[in-house]
């Protein structure tokens, strides 16, 4: 990680003669003779490392009388700001440059000048956590962007910052905490920002049968078979964490049932309380459509017909609310086929609609991040 210090001063007083006539409003009227240093009316500064959005108190005297504030040079964003005679309070803008330092110019009235410098950095993004589910102790990675400004890491606001590596901009790694029960993620940044994460980790085992990336269990998915109307296998690149994942085709290969997506696995663990197992599976549309997604047990069938978006899908399906027959008959039908023994597993089903009714030949379907989340 690059650490900066950040010196306040002045810069050439050619320059400050320019940026002042540059950015002195109508009404102002200055002689071309230089400028007046007023960077004794600063006395405080909070913060020397910010982002866009927060909110820098200035304290000093005479602040009332600052009637611009630019950043950097005349060409970028004027900042909003709020002063009474010993005050100031401005906005970092969205649109202000990021970089090692940038400099804040007070502009007085009366030919004035007062500057400081800055750190305005891009606050960190979390994108996944791998893995969902966890126990105390348990690695977790994560996934997003500028991760490596981490200065604080929490997870349901226990600190685990001790623990923390910093692979990359992109990748991090904590443990989970003694007594971990579960919770959100939270890095906090040297300029006090805060990000958290998009979902909150559970309390128990996750079950990875492949994210296409190299990683998975069970001798998951040694076999992909797209049948019926679906088509055209091939593995792609999406963006940074997707990484690999599956796309199919619908097309029209006279199948009058449609087409499934049969994503095999052989040796499941035993976990015999199916209220407490989630499957989980990130699934890409070009089409909005009614998708049936399932669990299989050699030619038996659990799951439930869901509406999803165009773009990316996470869906996340519970066992009980999972029925029998491509998902057309509900836990409550009398008819109803218990669920199997998560033992028994034999692979995760998914089914677009892809009959000639459907008008959806030339849509395509992408699947990545099969997975299963067991619960303590």
């Amino acid at each position: 990680m690059k650490h900066i210090n950040i010196k306040s001063g002045l810069i050439k007083v050619s320059f400050l003669v320019c940026l002042v006539l540059a950015g002195c409003s109508e009404k102002e009227t200055f002689m071309e003779s230089g400028v007046v240093d007023m960077n004794d009316r600063i006395t405080g500064f909070d913060k020397l490392v910010t982002q866009p959005g927060d909110i820098v108190t200035v304290t000093g005297s005479d602040l009332d009388k600052v009637y611009k504030i630019l950043l950097n040079s005349v060409t970028d964003p004027v900042v909003p700001f709020t002063a009474t005679g010993s005050v100031l309070n401005f906005t970092i803008p969205a649109t202000s440059p990021l970089g090692d330092i940038v400099t804040v110019s007070f502009l007085f009235s009366g030919k004035g000048l007062a500057q400081r410098a800055v750190r305005i950095i891009s606050p960190p993004v979390i994108y996944a956590l791998e893995p969902e589910a966890a126990h105390a102790g348990d690695l977790i990675t994560v996934y997003g962007k500028e991760l490596y400004l981490a200065k604080t890491v929490k997870i349901n606001g226990v600190d685990v910052t001790s623990t923390l590596n910093i692979e990359s901009d992109k990748i991090i790694t904590v443990n989970a905490p003694a007594g971990f029960t579960g919770g959100s993620m939270t890095i906090e940044t040297e300029s006090g920002g805060i990000t958290t994460s998009p979902y909150a980790l559970k309390l128990g085992t996750e079950i990875l049968i492949s994210n296409f990336d190299g990683k998975k269990n069970y001798n998951a998915a040694s076999f992909i078979s797209s049948n019926g109307n679906l088509d055209n296998d091939i593995m792609e690149t999406g963006d940074f964490p997707k990484n690999n994942f599956w796309t199919f085709t619908i097309k029209d290969n006279s199948t009058s049932w449609g087409g499934n997506l049969d994503f095999y696995t052989t040796g499941m663990p035993v976990y015999t309380d199916n209220t407490k197992i989630t499957l989980s599976v990130d699934i890409k549309l070009t089409k909005a459509m009614n998708v049936n997604v399932m669990i299989a047990r050699g030619s038996d069938v659990w799951g439930k017909t869901l509406a999803l978006a165009i773009g990316w899908n996470t869906v996340t399906l519970t066992f009980p609310d999972m029925g029998s027959g491509y998902g057309s008959t509900p836990s409550t039908d009398p008819a109803f086929m218990p669920l199997p023994a998560f033992k028994d597993i034999s692979g995760v089903k998914i089914q677009p609609p892809a009959q000639t009714a459907s008008a959806n030949f030339g849509e395509k379907i992408s699947v990545d991040n099969i997975k299963f989340l067991i619960a303590d």
